[in-house]
């Protein structure tokens, strides 16, 4: 019920924000939008106010008149000559800046009816040119004064750069956050699926000994036995539970070791071949039990390295120990080293039932085991593959692993060569 309504409110969240966000892309658009208009609103005042300043001016009325009626095709480089297209500058710089536009612009003095004027219309039209008849100035509608800013976006971002910038800059936060938070939110939920899968793994791993002990405790205290022999076979089997449930206690402390990294480690210059070895001779016994065989393959020259050899070699073990708890029948294991640089690789590969690809990425977290329903056939916390990635970590190392289900897996460790 908990988890549900924390699914509810997050979506509810993700939601707000996302309408949050919407609305402000709106409002940008819709910003950007009002400065194009206010822009072509500005200059369109601007331009009329330029023609009646110059209608009130007799003498460049007239002159422009001459020039019109003198020769047509040389309109605008007559006009330069006399002085009239300069005064035609000075009337529109006044006017725009009146309007705060202080920007380059174009200047075009247009025949109706031409090419040229059919070819901008649409441009006019989408206000990148600005127009203005001249009928009031040289009394004849066949003339139009244009211009064109080239660089009119100056404008709307001296305007609304800087609200425009911080606000495409705080979306972009805002969405770097919402992933970091859901990432966080995914790992928290695996990490609650994790813990409750360890508190399961406990209650069963602490069951079976404790029950043993229980009923071989019981049978001894209401002397049900009839020789010396089997008082003594219960007694074993006490001991043997009770070593169990010891074992199983210091996982737990192993456990919450890994959770405060508390580890020490006491490095020394040590053989990568020595510490394999000794990790070999520790889960032999194991690995007969099951029928297996082990084959060691040392190709690396350079196999020392500077280490905590009992950490280091615990952490051999613990891939060791799952190539056996996860090979059906007879488990087939293979141990390789060799050198890559000045990196020690060591390998551990087996013919097991492997991992999917979809979990893989998750078997180094705390408390992880891979999904087998409520099916407790193989042991253990899902602390081990985590506390080797610790210590690998603590030498500057690392920890892969190549798997393909129903043919085994493949962990690579990588050591820094011991340099002195």
């Amino acid at each position: 019920m908990v988890n549900s309504a924390r699914k509810y409110v997050v979506v509810f969240t993700l939601l707000i924000i996302a309408a949050l966000l919407f609305i402000q892309v709106r409002w940008i658009v819709h910003s950007v939008r009002f400065q194009k208009k206010v822009f072509q609103k500005t200059v369109t005042l601007a331009l009329n106010q330029t023609i009646a300043h110059l209608t009130r001016n007799e003498g460049i009325c007239s002159k422009m008149q001459e020039c019109i009626a003198f020769d047509s095709a040389r309109f605008e480089t007559q006009l330069t000559s006399a002085g009239v297209w300069d005064k035609i500058h000075e009337a529109i710089d006044e006017e725009l800046q009146t309007y705060d536009i202080n920007l380059e612009y174009g200047l075009y003095i247009i025949k109706k009816g031409t090419d040229t004027l059919r070819t901008i219309e649409k441009e006019i039209r989408e206000g990148v040119y600005y127009s203005q008849c001249l009928k009031d100035i040289i009394e004849t509608s066949d003339y139009e004064l244009v211009v064109r800013f080239p660089n009119r976006s100056g404008f709307f971002f001296e305007k609304s750069g800087l609200m425009f910038i911080s606000s495409v800059a705080l979306i972009l936060l805002i969405i770097l956050s919402i992933g970091y938070l859901l990432s966080l939110y995914q790992k928290e939920l695996r990490l609650a699926d994790n813990t409750r899968e360890l508190i399961n793994n406990i209650s069963h791993e602490f069951k079976t000994p404790i029950s043993t002990i229980a009923l071989a405790a019981n049978m001894i205290r209401k002397k049900r036995f009839n020789s010396d022999e089997k008082l003594q076979e219960y007694s074993i089997l006490i001991s043997k539970e009770n070593k169990k449930l010891q074992r199983q206690v210091e996982s737990l402390l192993h456990l919450a070791a890994i959770e405060r990294d508390e580890f020490d480690y006491n490095k020394e210059k040590a053989d990568a071949h020595e510490l394999i070895d000794d990790a070999v001779s520790t889960i032999e016994m194991f690995l007969w039990e099951r029928g297996g065989t082990i084959q060691k393959k040392y190709e690396a020259s350079m196999s020392e390295i500077f280490a905590d050899k009992l950490h280091m070699s615990n952490a051999i073990v613990n891939l060791l120990s799952n190539a056996i708890n996860y090979s059906e029948g007879e488990p087939e294991i293979y141990v390789r080293t060799f050198n890559s640089g000045n990196v020690v690789l060591i390998q551990v590969e087996d013919k097991g039932m492997g991992i999917p690809a979809k979990y893989q990425k998750y078997i180094f977290q705390k408390y992880y085991r891979v999904p087998a329903g409520d099916v407790h056939n193989i042991k253990g916390f899902g602390i081990g593959l985590s506390y080797v990635r610790k210590v690998l970590e603590a030498h500057d190392g690392e920890v892969s692993v190549e798997s393909e289900t129903g043919k085994g897996s493949i962990f690579t460790l990588k050591i820094p060569v011991y340099n002195g």
